[in-house]
């Protein structure tokens, strides 16, 4: 019972929620300017040689170090003025950072679930189409020009194909057809990338027509077209063993969505929203008692 409790979403949502709270609070007063001063941990000192090391792969001379130290506090020493100024507030570009690393740090408090395999199974049951085979057709294609034959295009294909049938191997099918930039021989491929070649009405037709003999005419936008299928693989479902790394990477990004928009709702609670705006104009249709200045959404 206790087991089944402690997997449940919610007891998810509400503990990774804690922790959110309790990294950010820590990180807030861990940063907070103390009377004035500015203090560089030893710990920064090793941030800043870490980060020198990494771009320039050597560590810094002691002259470099002191002007690293001298650009950290004098990055500070700035910081805190233009927050004491307020410059922070109404700035776009600020307003939207501090949101990422908000959503990071609840991100990341999701990354720390991690999925079993009733969890994945689950989430692939729900969504087969992401890791679905598509079925794949190759055949070749004789080509019959509306724009050169006009109407009787299409009856010309139809008499080819009465050739075709007749004569088997002892006929070049090109020969019956006309020229045309599209491929005449289209390799095993998925019926929408038929579809993006021949349109999607015609990789329907092919993708209908029984392999080993030639059929038609199919039209397309281009014109109209006989057919041979050589080979045809179906559509099929694919077991968890086969996508379980996809499976559980698009899990753990669902999970983090659904964490930080959970977050987010619990933190909108907080607060009493008021959109104000302009009364709409009197020939909107709107009954008496129905339009206000300002919404208030809870």
């Amino acid at each position: 019972m206790i087991r089944k409790f402690l997997r449940e979403p919610l007891v998810h949502f509400i503990a990774l929620g804690a922790l959110v709270f309790l990294l950010f609070h820590f990180n807030a007063d861990r940063d907070a300017p103390q009377d004035g001063k500015i203090v560089v941990t030893p710990g920064k000192v090793e941030q800043l040689v870490t980060g020198f090391s990494r771009t320039w792969h050597r560590p810094p001379t002691q002259q470099e170090l002191d002007g690293l130290v001298e650009d950290h506090i004098r990055e500070e020493v700035l910081y805190r003025e233009a927050l004491a100024m307020g410059l922070d507030k109404d700035d776009t570009i600020v307003r939207r950072r501090m949101r990422q690393k908000l959503e990071f740090l609840t991100e990341d408090a999701g990354a720390a679930v991690l999925p079993t395999d009733q969890d994945l199974q689950s989430w692939l049951d729900q969504h087969p189409e992401k890791f679905r085979v598509e079925p794949e057709i190759a055949f070749s294609q004789v080509y019959f020009n509306t724009g050169r034959r006009g109407e009787s295009a299409s009856a010309a294909a139809a008499k080819a194909y009465a050739r075709l049938n007749r004569a088997g191997r002892n006929i070049a099918p090109l020969e019956l057809g006309d020229p045309t930039m599209l491929p005449h021989d289209l390799p095993l491929s998925r019926v929408d990338e038929v579809a993006s070649v021949f349109g999607k009405e015609f990789a329907q037709q092919v993708s209908q027509l029984e392999p080993g003999s030639w059929g038609g005419p199919v039209q397309s936008s281009y014109g109209w077209h006989l057919v041979y299928v050589s080979e045809r693989t179906e559509g099929r479902s694919r077991p968890l063993s086969e996508v379980r790394e996809g499976v559980q990477r698009e899990w753990l990004t669902a999970r983090r969505n659904e964490i930080v928009d959970a977050t987010y709702r619990k933190l909108r609670e907080k607060y009493a929203i008021v959109v104000e705006g302009p009364q709409p104009p009197a020939d909107a249709g709107s009954q008496p008692g129905n339009v206000a200045n300002a919404a208030q959404r809870q």
